[in-house]
């Protein structure tokens, strides 16, 4: 569907005489009810309708087929009266309200006039409004209890305890037969539901081809090898969501088949993004109810809310400690079970109940679960986070002058998503010499870590990271995506007060400084100082920097010969130098850094990941189409 009809189309081109008409008549009748302005015709007595435009269309929805409406109208019209044996005339503008109702089932019919009257601004009263494309007007604050309407609707028993709402009997309810099918050979749509009878394409896995199926009105067919946004939803909640469809759009369908016979079915696409509500098309807001709704219906507010508190008490119970996270960790997971969805489902209905707790477990970001954290309530603010992952991070360094100054000050490094004061109250190495947070780090995430606001933009090469509304999900294939942004927040401040005096307290400058003048003028005295200090034999830092051992021999021996930019910081690296002294080596080989996509995130690594591996920074290079840092020059 290209282009939308609106009801205001079938106004214009169907309904307009027949309003005319009767506007008309009413106009005739009832000169004296006339409210215009007018400067010399005070008290009518005879009125005459020129013209009518068209100003809005207030609809309301109702059960069935049923919808009623108010076109409110600007009618220009002729006004008369007789003063003193003169005939005295004048045009003026008066504004109506012209309250109608029809049927909008396989076309439009049984259109009435059931009232008219002059327009009052204040006098609207009404609820359950429909949009010009006949599409419910809801608002977030409303999603609840259209949810439990429903569910009073159609499965009430899930109102009276927590239960599971079968997803199948639901549809069975409403008489939608729902059939599993591959919709598509890429498995990019996941559900669809059918307004009309037609013949449509699935794809037959088996043969490897397209081929006819012929569906009903009120069919749902569901791919069941796609989960709803990547793993947000299972099976229950993707054939809700098309329930949800059939419930509230039908009349949307119905509007635009008058238009156009080819409109049959609403595809559920595996896609995420989402607009800003002054961005959204009629279609857009129709997902925004599904995606919303199905969760909601899924797992009903006062009996999700009782659950949860069950669980709560439960567990910390059974696990006997004070460690929130695990708590929650555990709560999502058997909320989940109960309620039959899937984790990441229970863990955003936890977080829209405000069990903001909940933020920090099962949270998925560059390919993995990252472990769980802990944090005060008020600490974060909406639209923000603790968690960012590396691509983000490269922009965000690539492109924020005081982000880059802070990291570039060796305060914070980057450990699982997070950039934490480098400090030992939160920083821990653990058997391997690479650097993780601590337990008391996790349970007090607020107090090491840095907050980043969620600002959307345009996708590119940097992009990676989508967060919902929830901040929950991550794809790279989005046109429009939501990336974490360095915050100036006044947690922030008091984040990076904390890091300056511990650094402080440490005297960490003192002891960087005191190896600085410890060191020789040359590169490869430089490096043999090092290894020295640090005890790294030539085979060690083969193996932590992946550069060959003949190579670190010669740049231990031999400073005539140039050592590529890479090798050094693969050198740095494997010894995890303190940003100061891989700087200084740096220079020492020769090299300074250029404005490019490469050398950005090698400043990046030395600055604030110098405390993992080489392969992990091998793999941030590669998913960034940069060389890894390799084993020979």
């Amino acid at each position: 569907m290209e282009r939308l009809n609106s009801f205001r189309d079938v106004i214009e081109d169907r309904l307009f005489n027949e309003i005319f008409n009767a506007l008309l008549i009413f106009v005739e009748d009832n000169p004296g009810k006339l409210e215009g302005n007018s400067h010399c015709v005070e008290s009518p007595d005879e009125a005459t309708l020129s013209d009518v435009e068209v100003k809005l269309v207030d609809i309301t929805d109702s059960e069935g087929n049923e919808i009623f409406f108010d076109v409110v109208v600007s009618a220009e019209i002729e006004i008369a009266e007789t003063v003193k044996r003169n005939r005295e005339t004048d045009g003026i503008e008066q504004w109506f309200r012209i309250s109608c109702s029809a049927e909008l089932e396989d076309g439009f019919r049984k259109f009435y006039i059931s009232d008219i009257h002059i327009y009052n601004k204040y006098n609207n009263g009404k609820e359950n409004h429909l949009s010009e494309y006949l599409v419910p007007i809801i608002r977030k604050d409303q999603l609840d209890d259209v949810a439990e309407e429903f569910l009073k609707k159609y499965y009430p028993e899930a109102l009276a305890k927590p239960m599971a709402v079968p997803a199948r009997e639901v549809a069975k309810r409403m008489g939608i037969d729902v059939q599993e099918v591959h919709i598509t050979k890429t498995c990019s749509v996941f559900g669809q539901t059918y307004f009309s009878d037609c013949e449509i394409q699935y794809y037959d896995r088996d043969a490897g081809l397209y081929k006819p199926l012929n569906v009903k009105r009120g069919t749902i067919l569901v791919d069941p090898n796609v989960y709803f946004m990547r793993n947000v939803g299972s099976m229950n909640n993707t054939i809700i969501h098309e329930c949800v469809h059939w419930d509230l759009h039908k009349k949307f369908f119905e509007l635009e088949k008058l238009y156009n016979k080819e409109a049959r079915s609403i595809s559920c696409q595996v896609q995420e993004g989402i607009r800003p509500e002054r961005n959204r098309t009629p279609l857009d807001w129709m997902e925004w109810h599904a995606n919303s709704l199905a969760p909601r219906i899924l797992m009903p507010v006062k009996q999700t809310r009782q659950k949860i508190e069950e669980l709560i008490a439960k567990n910390k119970r059974v696990l006997q400690n004070d460690n929130i996270a695990d708590i929650m960790e555990s709560v999502v997971f058997e909320l989940s079970e109960f309620f039959e969805v899937s984790r990441i489902a229970a863990k955003i209905r936890m977080i829209d109940l405000g069990y903001t707790e909940a933020i920090g477990v099962y949270t998925y970001i560059d390919d993995h679960y990252i472990l769980n954290y802990a944090f005060e309530r008020a600490a974060l603010k909406n639209n923000q986070t603790f968690t960012i992952g590396m691509q983000d991070a490269l922009y965000e360094y690539a492109t924020n002058v005081d982000f880059k100054k802070l990291l570039n000050s060796g305060k914070y490094v980057y450990i699982d998503a997070h950039f934490c004061i480098n400090d030992s109250k939160y920083i821990r190495h653990n058997e391997n010499g690479y650097a993780e947070l601590t337990d008391y780090a996790r349970q007090h995430i607020d107090e090491c870590c840095l907050i980043f606001d969620l600002k959307t933009r345009k996708n590119n090469s940097y992009g990676v990271s989508f967060y919902t509304e929830c901040v929950l999900y991550k794809n790279a294939v989005s046109d429009t995506i939501v990336e974490a942004k360095y915050s100036n927040s006044a947690q922030n401040q008091l984040t990076e007060a904390r890091a300056a005096e511990l650094k402080r307290i440490k005297n960490e400058a003192t002891q960087t400084t005191r190896i600085m003048r410890s060191l020789p003028a040359t590169f490869s005295d430089t490096l043999v100082a090092h290894m020295d200090r640090l005890n790294f034999t030539v085979e060690y830092l083969e193996e932590m920097s992946l550069v060959n051992a003949k190579t670190i021999q010669r740049m231990r021996n031999d400073d005539r010969k140039p050592h590529k930019l890479p090798t050094v910081v693969a050198i740095c690296i494997g010894m995890q130098l303190n940003p100061v002294l891989s700087a200084d080596l740096i220079k020492k080989a020769g090299h300074t850094f250029r404005i490019d996509e490469e050398h950005i995130i090698y400043q990046m690594l030395l600055n604030s990941y110098y405390q993992n591996s080489i392969y992990e920074c091998n793999e941030i290079l590669r998913a960034n189409d940069c060389n890894p840092l390799s084993k020979a020059e």
